[in-house]
């Protein structure tokens, strides 16, 4: 099975989100200073000259030929930083936000 790369981003964030929540009363916290990612994807070009291009994201196992015949190899380095603040993330810190509270 192939994976949007927006939709993968998106579920990494929601992760992010979620540790964050689950960390809120531990006593040891991390701070994500890098998140690396290596990934497998395939190039589709839309037949309609207004949608551009889509990236898949190729799942262990999935089969390289899908999409295209090429996959390609992307590597990206992101930080996780709070959209209010502009600081980096720490899992535990205050959700407030998260939870609708704030």
């Amino acid at each position: 099975m192939d994976i949007e790369l927006a939709d993968l981003l998106a579920s990494l964030r929601s992760e992010i989100g979620r540790a964050r929540l689950e960390a809120a009363d531990q006593d040891v916290k991390f701070r994500i200073d890098s998140i690396d990612l290596e990934l497998q994807v395939s190039v589709e070009k839309s037949a309609d000259a207004n949608a551009g291009m889509k990236f898949w994201v190729v799942s262990l196992g999935g089969k390289a030929g899908a999409k295209s015949g090429q996959t390609h190899t992307v590597r990206m380095t992101l930080t996780a930083e709070d959209a209010a603040t502009g600081q980096k993330v720490r899992t535990g810190d205050d959700v407030s936000d998260l939870l609708g509270a704030g």
